[in-house]
């Protein structure tokens, strides 16, 4: 295509793109903004470039000696080592043009499919990436690998492919950006982001380390925290959100590739705004939070009632039934997601979306839908799960999703969303969905059992209050920590079947009339409680489902008189599947 480009065997070629796959990426440093030298030796390449291509290899006019200037430009490059940044600038002002002339794009895939020779596999990738206006992260990686793997010989035709390409679709440098003056002092696009950030209070904390803000722990095992582990924990996750630059950072990035479900993403003031209000909200929540530790006895009946009201819809979502308006609670053990997420907690508070923030709810077509304030005035509850499979800074834990729980939603059997042919899998295209789904019936199911004893006098929980010393809980405030610091610890009662059969009675009597004979353990399950029963049937009456009912769960308890044997017979006879079918026919 162009007469200034070496010609290399399609074996080197393909020899260099396998290569470049086997090797693990590398993300180097983001180069946004170019310095006087890098634009002069990137200048001085395309101008030269640029008049290669105006002659035409049978031109009986003498060609002036463009070959030798511009090796001379691309030994210069190299000589400086700028050959990312040169990269970055080209791919930067194609990618440009392509934003602000519609026919550019097209013209941008028609090279891409050109006769090229060396390098054509990356030249290919490069002028569809900047069609198509790909991330700079993403150009970059590509870029490391590609002078990691070439050699010299195919980077230089390379780069003077660039160069004259990029002449012919913006010869008058319409669309170029401007560059740094070399007299002012070098500004990386971080600075730049970092001094917006700055403006809207969220300086950087020297002492704080950048390299460990995010980082993945999925090969770790989760241990069992104790309550001074879990204050710990909360004052970080609040700093982490009120002050850390590095984690604002890369919010900004996230918020960028539209990768969270729910955000401000169409605030007035920019991304950065957008992300210091979803930031400090998130703060407010967790300062003054309620602490809760769950031991594994009560993670474990909270996933059987998950289980158990799988094939049916949920009851009502009353805000009554949270155990604080704002709280945190730490599991002992992890939730396993059937993606192979670990749960880990989850921090709520009351949510009511302001118009001026611009909240937005991403679909699974990726386009955005605003989202409404509530019609009355209660506020939902903004839900923050947290995974433990990547940790946040010195926590052994990061936000993993957003869940809302609204006022009277009833969430619909789960089981439709499961794969028929594996039942352990969500169907296709609702994978996260479920998952979602999963988290919120979970967290709901923790909320109505820690809540069941305000409801009824079936209690199947204990707890422990660890209280903090007034010195430390002063300690906390200066912090900016508004709660008292208590945290409680609940587990299930060992004796809560016992105490369940001694307030129900002591003679239990079967369905028949007949009193038992016998004693067997009855599985943990649930019951509908009304709270209205002497008004349930006027309320049904005048209008069937509008008396609403609590979903109690009965623990595990004996049946039967105390001074009878047990007999397991029962409890064998609802296990034998001839036993159903027994039924199934008599019925």
């Amino acid at each position: 295509m162009y007469p200034n480009v070496p010609v290399s065997s399609e074996s080197e070629l393909l020899a260099s793109v396998a290569r470049a796959a086997a090797r693990r990426p590398v993300a180097p440093a983001d180069l946004l903004i170019l310095t006087e030298l890098q634009l002069r030796l990137y200048r001085e390449l395309r101008s030269t470039a640029a008049r290669a291509l105006a002659l035409t290899p049978h031109s009986a006019v003498p060609q002036p000696n463009w070959r030798a200037r511009v090796q001379a430009a691309i030994s210069d490059i190299f000589t400086e080592g700028e050959e990312m940044a040169v990269f970055r600038q080209i791919y930067d002002h194609l990618a440009n043009a392509a934003l602000n002339d519609r026919q550019v794009p097209d013209q941008l895939l028609t090279m891409s499919s050109g006769p090229h020779v060396a390098g054509g596999a990356f030249l290919k990738r490069i002028l569809r990436f900047a069609a198509g206006d790909a991330y700079p992260s993403t150009v970059q990686k590509l870029v490391a690998d590609f002078l990691e793997t070439t050699d010299e010989r195919t980077l230089r035709a390379v780069l003077s492919q660039l160069a004259g390409m990029e002449w012919a679709i913006d010869p008058d440098d319409r669309h170029q950006r401007a560059v740094l003056n070399a007299q002012a002092s070098p500004v990386s696009e971080g600075e730049t982001e970092a001094s917006r950030f700055a403006e809207l209070g969220l300086a950087p904390d020297p002492a704080s380390s950048t390299d460990s803000v995010l980082t993945h722990s999925g090969s770790s095992a989760w241990e069992t925290p104790d309550h001074h582990r879990i204050r710990t924990w909360r004052r970080r996750y609040v700093e982490a959100h009120r002050d850390d630059l590095a984690w604002a950072r890369r919010k900004a990035d996230v918020h960028r590739r539209k990768r969270e479900r729910l955000a401000p993403y169409r605030h007035p003031d920019g991304v950065e705004a957008a992300v210091v209000t979803q930031l400090r909200q998130e703060a407010d929540r967790a300062a003054s939070a309620r602490l809760f530790q769950i031991g594994d006895s009560l993670g474990q009946m909270a996933m059987r009632r998950v289980l158990r009201r799988t094939e049916n819809p949920t009851t009502p979502f009353d805000p009554a039934h949270l155990p604080a308006s704002r709280g945190m609670l730490v599991l002992d053990t992890p939730l396993t997601l059937p993606s192979g997420r670990r749960i880990v907690g989850y921090v709520w508070g009351p949510w009511s979306p302001r118009a001026e923030e611009g909240w937005s709810l991403l679909r699974p077509d990726r386009s955005l839908k605003p989202v409404d304030a509530p019609d009355d005035d209660a506020p939902w509850t903004w839900v923050t799960a947290l995974t433990c499979d990547r940790s946040l800074r010195k926590m052994p834990f990061t936000p993993y999703e957003t869940l809302l729980a609204r006022p009277g939603e009833v969430l619909e059997p789960e089981t439709r969303l499961r794969d028929p042919d594996a039942p352990e899998q969500y169907r296709a295209g609702s994978g996260r969905l479920g998952c979602q789904e999963l988290m919120l019936r979970h967290a709901r199911a923790l909320w109505e059992l820690l809540t069941q004893h305000k409801r009824s006098t079936v209690r199947v929980l204990s707890h422990q209050v660890h209280q903090l010393k007034p010195s430390k809980r002063d300690a906390e405030r200066r912090r900016g920590i508004t709660d008292s610091g208590q945290v409680e610890n609940w587990w299930v009662d060992p004796d809560a079947g016992t105490r369940f059969r001694e307030q129900s009675g002591a003679a239990r009597k079967s369905g028949s009339g007949r009193t038992l004979t016998v004693r067997y353990w009855r599985d943990e399950h649930e019951r509908q409680q009304c709270p209205n029963s002497h008004r349930h049937t006027a309320l049904e009456t005048e209008s069937p489902g509008s008396c609403p009912h609590y979903e109690i769960t009965i623990p595990e308890h004996p049946v039967g008189p105390a001074d009878a044997p047990w007999s397991d017979r029962l409890r064998r006879a609802r296990l034998q599947p001839s036993a159903a079918r027994r039924r199934a026919a008599s019925s």
